[in-house]
């Protein structure tokens, strides 16, 4: 039987003239407890930090972890600077998209951050984005194919990261029409589904970020995670309940409530499909929650904003 632990978090959002995360802090703490529970390599599901360049020290932090750190892109890891310069300064190679083994387990990392303008597809960049948000977050044609390829040629049971959700049947923020959280959502499902139609238990897992939301889901025996932020939850309505030293000089303190813990989980899992998730409880700065905002209480899937990543612990059979 193998076994495999790893950390993984979401979200960091690391840019200090806009929001107050104190994300070096939290980074710390994320490594604090990676070390303690002697996990295998730590995973960042995007957003991370909003200049990979500008903001080397925080990088540098990451890459100097005792284990192996692991990139996911975000969508907020371009806004300001090129994919290029960010996939250099994470150390990600020329692709977003990437896979890894360890202990007798394959772990695919996508990106799904492309966005379709006037039937091209491009990759975010530079908020390339921003204008077009009913074509936004997909996987392009030849990454399909790349995660065909990994899933069905591994010899090894798969977990997928990715920053935006696989599960979700409805984006996530309350502006928008409905619409699946990944475009081509059905599209990936299918190739799951045929992954462990082919050898039962192929894809176990699959954790993403971005919707900063603390969620589990089962489908056709695969645990979706939807895994919290590690430092806080935006709000499309601002807010004035914060003391003048967390908003003064950050432009988008206001349009948040932050979590005094650096959310995040360390998750075990076995080849025989026992699945440990153990996560951590927080609460809100100053006391400031979504519900006292002008803001709704939930997302657009029904889903609340907590200070919490829930632990859980099952068994799957295949």
């Amino acid at each position: 039987m193998s076994q495999v632990k790893f950390s993984v978090f979401a979200d960091l959002h690391h840019h200090p003239a806009a929001f107050y995360t104190n994300a070096p802090e939290r980074l710390a703490a994320i490594r604090k407890r990676a070390e303690e529970n002697r996990v295998d390599f730590v995973v960042s599901l995007g957003d991370f930090c909003v200049n990979a360049v500008r903001e080397k020290a925080i990088v540098d932090a990451a890459g100097s972890f005792p284990m192996p750190f692991y990139h996911t892109l975000g969508n907020h890891d371009t806004d300001d600077c090129t994919l290029a310069e960010t996939l250099r300064a994470y150390g990600m190679g020329d692709k977003g998209y990437y896979f890894f083994d360890c202990n007798g387990f394959r772990f695919v990392v996508l990106d799904n951050n492309y966005v379709e303008i006037d039937g091209k597809i491009y990759h975010f960049e530079l908020g390339n984005y921003y204008a077009h948000p009913y074509g936004r977050e997909l996987l392009p044609p030849e990454e399909i194919e790349f995660l065909k390829e990994t899933l069905f040629s591994s010899p090894y049971p798969c977990v997928l990261f990715s920053h935006a959700s696989i599960e979700r049947e409805c984006q996530s923020r309350p502006d928008k029409p409905f619409r699946p959280a990944l475009l081509n959502r059905q599209e990936v499902i299918a190739i799951i589904n045929e992954a462990n139609a082919q050898v039962p238990g192929k894809v176990r897992l699959a954790v993403n970020g971005h919707h900063h939301r603390d969620f589990l889901r089962i489908l056709d025996n695969v645990v979706f995670f939807d895994l919290n932020s590690a430092a806080m939850e935006w709000l499309n309505n601002p807010h004035d309940l914060f003391p003048g030293e967390i908003t003064d000089g950050r432009s988008h303190a206001h349009h948040s409530v932050i979590f005094t813990e650096p959310l995040h989980a360390v998750i075990t899992l076995d080849s025989d499909g026992f699945m440990q998730i153990d996560g951590m409880k927080g609460d809100f700065l100053c006391g400031v929650t979504r519900e006292m905002t002008d803001n709704p209480p939930c997302d657009f899937s029904g889903r609340p904003c907590t200070a919490n990543v829930q632990s859980v612990k099952m068994k799957l059979f295949y």
